[in-house]
């Protein structure tokens, strides 16, 4: 079963009248479309500008008024059956720094419709999978960037999700944090969680992924087998070209 299926997505975060000098609409996205085998972890690259975030926004619900359609486990957007099975750990930290990390998972787990039982559950596993147990009562303010990207992970994966969503998970990291959420990516997948990972890091790509799509101002320029390329940095700028992305 196809866990992710993207047709044809185009979407502008400008107004019908707001139109370039030549008179045409500016897309973030256009026309992208991607597919991704349940079971596998799916790179997901590409330039500053690219669409990224983008379609990580559009494929979690966040965004709407795009055209095309994005299918969940054969679900369409936006059914709550599509919605429920999609755990996300956005590139900014999303955590609530005066809470404790447990108080973090109790108020996600509210949202996510978890019974107190489950939520004390989940919560243990999850501070388990990501090296915090020990850690599980201090103010999230206290905590390392490699812990909090560590917690902001364990709440994206509270409500046992089927696909996992990570923007730059490993970001301003500590070596041991990264090499543990590389770690926690493998044993999750091993246990058949598929994921879609977005990084910068080709290294990282390269290194846990199987399979790529890598996208340029807002269209797909690749898509097919990480074992098909020999040197993905190479490979990346070759695609997408060595100028400056400062937009």
């Amino acid at each position: 079963m196809k866990a992710l299926e993207i047709s044809g997505i185009s979407f502008s975060y400008n107004s019908p009248a707001d139109k370039s000098s030549s008179g045409e609409m500016e897309y973030a996205l256009r026309n992208f479309p991607m597919s991704l085998e349940e079971g596998k972890i799916h790179a997901l690259l590409g330039p500053n500008g690219a669409g990224k975030t983008t379609l990580m926004r559009i494929i979690t619900g966040v965004l709407r008024g795009y055209s095309g359609e994005v299918f969940i486990f054969g679900n369409k957007m936006p059914d709550n059956r599509a919605l429920l099975s999609i755990g996300c750990a956005p590139q900014s930290i999303s955590l609530y720094m005066m809470l404790t990390a447990r108080e973090n998972l109790r108020f996600f787990g509210a949202m996510a419709n978890l019974s107190d039982e489950q939520i004390a559950k989940r919560s243990d596993d999850v501070l388990a999978q990501t090296g915090l147990t020990g850690h599980a009562n201090k103010l999230v303010v206290t905590y390392s960037g490699g812990m909090q990207r560590r917690l902001n992970l364990a709440v994206a994966l509270l409500h046992s999700p089927k696909l996992l969503l990570l923007d730059e998970p490993t970001v301003g990291v500590d070596p041991q944090s990264r090499n543990h959420i590389y770690e926690t990516l493998r044993n999750l997948n091993a246990s058949g969680m598929t994921i879609l990972l977005s990084t910068h890091i080709m290294e990282e790509a390269a290194h846990i992924c199987s399979s790529v799509t890598l996208a340029d101002r807002g269209e797909m320029v690749f898509d097919g087998a990480m074992s098909a390329i020999d040197n993905l940095e190479k490979f990346f700028l070759e695609k997408t070209g060595r100028g400056l992305r400062d937009d």
